[in-house]
């Protein structure tokens, strides 16, 4: 297996892949681009999800109200905000060649073909990834997880606590590998 590039987090829902990612993000001390998905929360049930580029523009990606032909479960799927936040969030990394925080490849995020497009552009580049990934299997999450510069991590109550100081490392060592990229010291 190659020195991974692309670090990836699993784990059944609420477990805590994205705070995983935030914790990891805090360590850096270096610029990363990308975006990150959140629940919301009405009248004390989930209602939809949110997405939010790191440098802060943010959109409803899915929620029980919203019509459309992209559904997964209960939700519809904006995928207009998948375009307008998480595609230009990743292009961003691409131009600034800086790390690309990528949370989730997910079935909402794959159900808009202009994201998987975008996603594989940025894994098959030299900029280094770390998202988080579904558990389900797709062509998408199968062909990434198959990769050899791909690590993928299953998270669990008996590791999270630790794993955001691993992310970190991984993510510091794949920038320190990858061209012109160069983290500070």
């Amino acid at each position: 297996m190659l020195e991974p590039k692309n670090i990836f987090v699993t784990g059944r829902p609420g477990v805590g892949k994205t705070t995983a990612i935030l914790k990891a993000i805090e360590l850096l001390d270096f610029e990363v681009n990308g975006f990150t998905t959140s629940e919301i929360r009405e009248g004390g049930t989930r209602a939809g999800f949110r997405i939010k580029d790191l440098t802060g523009g943010e959109a409803v990606l899915a929620h029980v109200d919203v019509r459309g032909r992209h559904r997964v479960g209960k939700y519809g799927v904006n995928a207009h905000a998948v375009e307008t936040v998480a595609i230009p969030a990743l292009k961003k990394a691409l131009e600034r060649r800086t790390p690309a925080i990528v949370d989730e490849v997910g079935k909402m995020e794959l159900s808009v073909p202009l994201f998987v497009e975008t996603l594989m552009e940025v894994i098959n580049s030299e900029v280094p990834i770390l998202g988080t990934m579904h558990k389900g299997a797709d062509a998408t999450s199968d062909a990434i997880r198959a990769r050899e510069d791909s690590l993928v991590i299953e998270i669990t109550h008996a590791n999270r606590n630790d794993l955001a100081q691993r992310l970190a490392e991984l993510l510091r060592a794949a920038c320190e590998r990858s061209e012109p990229f160069i983290p500070p010291p």
